[in-house]
């Protein structure tokens, strides 16, 4: 066999065996569940300084299952919507409210039953340093504290969630 044909026929074996190696480990990887899938599904969020106040926030995959989509609702109207993704171990969060607030949070993963993501929030007025601590309870519930830095270095309270599923 001439050295050109051989090379020719690994060229394509190799070709081959890669893209059924591909295609396998991203069907696999796209079913392994990820740090983010227990925020699946319909949740009550109550803040814990005002119980009787409450939202639904409704999340589940979307853009092919690359992102959890979550829509945040008070008496039918939306008032937000916030994407996550997890790249690795990494977890970024990105949220949208109807008053003009962007916040774009991440962190390097859970640290046992805490999720801490840090990153800023901005509105008309400008921009500040923030960040939320998930603790979960159970399965069916977490808390969510929500702190911004102050111009001292401080961070301050600003939502305290309880959430159910």
């Amino acid at each position: 066999m001439k050295p050109t044909v051989f090379l020719v026929k690994f060229f394509v074996i190799f070709c081959f065996a890669f893209c059924a190696f591909y295609f396998n480990a991203n069907v696999v990887s796209s079913q392994n569940p990820t740090d983010i899938d227990c925020f699946k599904g319909n949740w009550t969020v109550k803040l814990r300084n005002n119980p009787n106040q409450s939202f639904s926030w409704k999340v589940s995959e979307d853009l092919n299952q690359s992102w959890l989509h979550g829509v945040v609702e008070q008496n039918g109207n939306k008032i937000s919507t916030d994407f996550w993704r997890q790249n690795g171990k990494k977890i970024e969060r990105f949220a949208f409210t109807g008053n003009s607030v962007f916040v774009k949070i991440e962190s390097e993963g859970w640290e046992a039953d805490k999720l801490i993501l840090k990153g800023s929030m901005s509105d008309k007025s400008g921009e500040n340093k923030i960040r939320e601590t998930i603790t979960k309870v159970s399965e069916r519930e977490f808390n969510a504290l929500w702190e911004m830095e102050n111009s001292e270095g401080k961070w301050i309270v600003f939502g305290d969630e309880i959430c159910t599923k």
